[in-house]
């Protein structure tokens, strides 16, 4: 008797709790994109430099900010790579080259919805006032034994005749494999670059145009391409400023004054910086009709004005 009432009560009870029940509501995850009032994540760039803004600095920051889906961000800047996936919402982007930059951001959510599309933002660097002499890159990262490659770029030059620098670089960093004409001879019209060895640690420059379109030079272009080997102490060159341009010099073709009759019957010219003037000499071929004379006295106007008293002796071997 007492058996069958609890068993009784059991079922009952059973009955009783399984007899009434309610839908429960859909799901309100707002991350969830099969929710009608789903939204997809999205980031917007919130400051740094205006679209197509010219900025004269080396050094920008730019500043993101994500909608409520967002959670992670990752952002491209002159590169087709993307960065990692990260919380982070600005970076500093500094030893900017001259020129366009293009920078891109996107979002995504906690459950690994990534932005469609993204959001991007041109602008342009010209930090440098020209005309001037540059490194092309500013700033390269490498390891003990890579290679490092740059451009000596002549910037924003205006009816440039010649030019000349020094080029310095840091031998216990830097040993240098190779140097090479850049493309200024071809835009230009002249044939002749002359770079002399200075020493272990510095090149000299020196450009004039000659036959071609056009006698002067107006633009930007590279002046030499330089190719070093990084060495094993450059593991504590970080941030260090290892090539440096010192003694710059343009000549227009009113700087400097030529006397095409100076030296009669004599088969001779040459440039003195008494009075900044070159003399022709008239014996033979007259020496302003030979190019080659021209160019040569022009060189030397050109060094004198980079380096004083460089060039009274030793003639400039190099390469056309």
């Amino acid at each position: 008797m007492s058996v069958f009432r609890i068993t009784t009560l059991i079922v009952s009870a059973l009955l009783m709790g399984c007899s009434s029940h309610e839908e429960l509501p859909p799901p309100d995850n707002p991350f969830d994109p099969g929710n009608p009032d789903y939204i997809s994540p999205a980031a917007v760039i919130v400051s740094g430099p205006g679209e197509g803004e010219v900025v004269s600095t080396t050094e920008v920051e730019i500043a993101w900010e994500g909608n409520e889906s967002a959670t992670e961000y990752r952002y491209k800047f002159d590169s087709p790579n993307w960065s990692d996936w990260d919380e982070v919402t600005s970076h500093i982007f500094d030893y900017l080259d001259e020129g366009n930059h293009s920078f891109e951001v996107q979002a995504r959510s906690v459950n690994g919805d990534e932005q469609s599309g993204s959001s991007l933002l041109d602008f342009e660097v010209d930090a440098v006032a020209g005309p001037s002499i540059l490194v092309y890159p500013f700033s390269q990262i490498g390891s003990p034994g890579d290679t490092l490659e740059c451009q000596i770029i002549a910037e924003e030059v205006t009816n440039v005749y010649a030019t000349a620098c020094v080029i310095s670089f840091d031998t216990d960093y830097l040993e240098l494999l190779e140097s090479s004409q850049g493309d200024i001879l071809t835009e230009w019209g002249g044939n002749s670059l002359i770079v002399e060895e200075l020493a272990d640690s510095s090149l000299s420059i020196s450009m004039v145009a000659s036959e071609g379109s056009s006698i002067s030079f107006s633009g930007t272009s590279s002046l030499l391409e330089l190719k070093f080997k990084i060495s094993p102490l450059a593991i504590d060159a970080f941030g260090l400023e290892v090539i440096r341009i010192s003694e710059i010099t343009y000549l227009d073709p009113n700087l400097v004054e030529i006397d095409v009759h100076a030296i009669s019957d004599a088969d001779q010219s040459f440039f003195t910086s008494a009075d900044w003037k070159i003399y022709m000499g008239e014996g033979g071929v007259d020496d302003a009709e030979d190019v080659d004379v021209v160019i040569h006295e022009y060189i030397h106007a050109v060094v004198f004005g980079a380096s004083a008293n460089s060039n009274r002796i030793n003639e400039r071997a190099g390469f056309v």
